[in-house]
């Protein structure tokens, strides 16, 4: 009940932690939130928010005829049969038109909160953990620093996959007891999540979610006299999932295929490598970054981490705690296991070239691991430590270290890993001061020995939480609302750009991102923006019809962005600017002749061309006054 009541609470209020009060008239926040907005997470508050905000206005996705649409990626609807039931809180972004965007956009951002409050305690009961355990493993995962720095992805990765898990477990337990019915329907619910893994962030998936539908697998099936009926109620949940999953992509088939055959990331290969220290042991050393650089070309988001440190206590105690915990709470312990094993070789030992062809793992990027690793070892210590209490409980310590000299030894180990880690972050993070490694190493090692020594208490689970979430808790705002997004002259400037769009069936293209991010929010139909599954060719090939920038723009994730300062009569240059931003350099008279049907131009700079004339007043955006000129093909202009 109470995860509920606050799903209600951030809904009606309208609060999430997005970073959009950084689109702004001013280009700064001005209020509407708690805390600060940091830009570092631009996927979320320039393009995922945008994105999202566009299909409340529009009722439906929308992308650039450059662009394949957004909706395998980021798991909303378009309203096609199959995806609208696959995707199902996507369609809340698609009921603007009847109620309150700021409550809908709620609702759609803490949904996977949800999932993970109703679902992930009560599986990892299942698995063997105690209640204070169960809900241990919740907050070591929301509070990650890879979850706080990446605006909580990795959470909608494990809400999913532990939602579409436990119903599979209750619709075991139904079928069990003679319910087939029921367990047939939770079988099928079950289905509606977890296919959702082979979309969304494939890599995150593969390291978030798949070890926990393994463990799950494994713990259904590993009672012979249950067998039978878990491997039917899997069946029937893989069947529907298949259904839905192969549906979803048919409706989504261009942009699938456009995504699969990019050079980003579509075609990428990786190989494990052996990281650096604090790439796997240096979560707990990733506070108080906010004010800090980080070189290498790097930011806070890409050095951080989840808590690996959770695995090494979960060794440590593995051997005392192995003797009282069930068989089938076994066979997903080991499960999660062997395959932490498996992600720690290819983030700790160089595979070379073998490395680039093994399926599945040749699509993890090694960084992309090493930051989520941490995620099934949160689970995995969480299961240790509940049978750690058991053993206790069950008088088996007589013949093991005293308790407390075992929660020393714990501590001591968990410190010096953490403290050699953390250590080598001031390498990458200018100005770090020495003594917040030493402070992470110290803090993490009495945390580790409390849990050690009180792992059925509640008060080493609350102490626990607190450490983490206070570490994080900065990196987010509180926002409350949408703020200049829709409350502004410039949106209301917006909004009559998309009116004028709709009826004259045209576009409207800028020079700017976050001038673009203000007419997408918007529902303003765009040329240039996002990219995010894959090219149109054929859009492209109005750009670049000799297909010489073809391993420029034949990307995913990536934004495209246009300029007005090319040579008139030349045909557009095609830049890569950074591995994610395409910039298309062209001038107005191209624009306005192309196939494309743009008729408005919004910039901050004059543009001085016979096919562009300025029309209306100038509004304000971004910190910058911006210009709207009206487009005419040249052959128009000229007469």
């Amino acid at each position: 009940m109470l995860p509920w009541l606050g799903y209600l609470a951030l809904v009606v209020s309208g609060v999430t932690t997005s970073s959009l009060g950084l689109l702004s008239r001013s280009g700064s926040v001005t209020g509407g939130q708690w805390g600060a907005s940091l830009p570092v997470r631009s996927d979320e508050w320039l393009t995922a928010a945008p994105l999202e905000l566009s299909t409340l206005a529009n009722g439906s996705t929308m992308h650039s005829p450059l662009s394949n649409g957004p909706d395998l990626i980021y798991q909303m609807s378009s309203g096609s049969p199959i995806e609208s039931v696959l995707f199902l809180e996507g369609n809340l972004l698609r009921l603007g038109a009847w109620l309150p965007d700021s409550m809908l956009f709620a609702a759609f951002r803490g949904w996977s909160w949800l999932l993970l409050a109703l679902a992930l305690p009560p599986l990892l009961r299942r698995f063997g953990a105690n209640r204070p355990m169960s809900w241990l493993a919740v907050a070591l995962c929301m509070a990650a620093p890879a979850a706080v720095w990446w605006s909580f992805m990795p959470i909608r990765v494990l809400g999913i996959a532990a939602a579409g898990c436990y119903l599979l477990v209750l619709a075991a337990e139904r079928a069990q007891r003679g319910h087939w019915w029921r367990g047939l329907g939770l079988a099928a619910a079950a289905g509606l999540f977890l296919p959702r893994l082979l979309t969304y962030y494939v890599p995150w998936s593969l390291t978030i979610g798949v070890p926990l539908v393994l463990a799950t697998g494994t713990y259904l099936v590993c009672r012979k006299g249950e067998r039978r009926v878990a491997l039917t109620v899997i069946g029937a949940g893989a069947a529907v999932g298949l259904f839905l999953v192969a549906g979803t992509f048919w409706e989504n088939w261009t942009a699938l295929h456009a995504e699969l055959n990019t050079v980003y990331p579509g075609l990428r290969r990786s190989s494990g490598a052996a990281l650096e220290p604090f790439q796997l042991f240096g979560a707990p050393g990733l506070f108080d970054l906010e004010g800090h650089v980080v070189g290498g070309g790097l930011n806070q988001s890409e050095i951080s981490s989840a808590y690996l440190i959770c695995g090494v206590v979960a060794a440590l105690l593995w051997p005392l705690a192995w003797a009282h915990t069930a068989t089938r709470e076994r066979a997903a312990q080991v499960t999660l296991g062997l395959f932490i094993l498996l992600e720690l070789s290819w983030v700790t030992l160089t595979w070379g070239e073998l490395g680039e062809h093994v399926p599945g793992l040749s699509s993890l990027p090694p960084a992309r691991v090493a930051q989520t690793i941490g995620f099934p070892c949160a689970l995995l210590m969480c299961l240790v430590l509940s049978g750690w209490a058991r053993a206790r409980s069950e008088g088996a310590t007589s013949r093991m270290s005293p308790e407390l000299r075992r929660a020393l030894l714990v501590g001591v180990v968990v410190a010096v890993l953490t403290g050699y880690a953390s250590g080598r972050l001031p390498a990458v993070v200018e100005g770090m001061p020495t003594w917040q490694s030493t402070t992470a190493a110290v803090v993490t090692g009495a945390v580790a020995a409390l849990l050690t020594w009180r792992p059925a208490s509640w008060l080493p689970v609350a102490v626990t939480s607190l450490v983490v979430v206070l570490a994080g808790v900065t990196v987010n705002p509180i926002t409350f609302g949408l703020g200049d997004l829709r409350t502004s002259p410039a949106a209301d400037r917006a909004r009559a750009l998309r009116a004028h769009s709709l009826a004259e069936d045209s576009r409207v293209v800028s020079d700017a991102m976050a001038t673009n991010a203000l007419l997408v929010a918007n529902g303003v139909p765009v040329l240039g923006g996002y990219q995010v599954t894959g090219p149109v060719e054929r859009g492209w090939a109005e750009v670049d019809p000799a297909d010489r920038y073809e391993d420029i723009w034949n990307r995913g994730a990536s934004y495209v962005l246009f300029s007005f300062d090319g040579q008139p009569g030349a045909d557009p240059t095609v830049i890569e600017v950074q591995n994610d931003l395409i910039q298309v350099r062209t001038d107005a008279c191209w624009l306005a002749d192309s196939r494309f049907d743009v008729d408005r131009l919004i910039t901050a700079v004059r543009i001085d061309s016979p096919c562009a004339d300025r029309i209306g007043r100038r509004m304000t955006w971004g910190g910058v006054d911006l210009f709207v000129y009206a487009l005419t093909p040249s052959r128009t202009a000229s007469s």
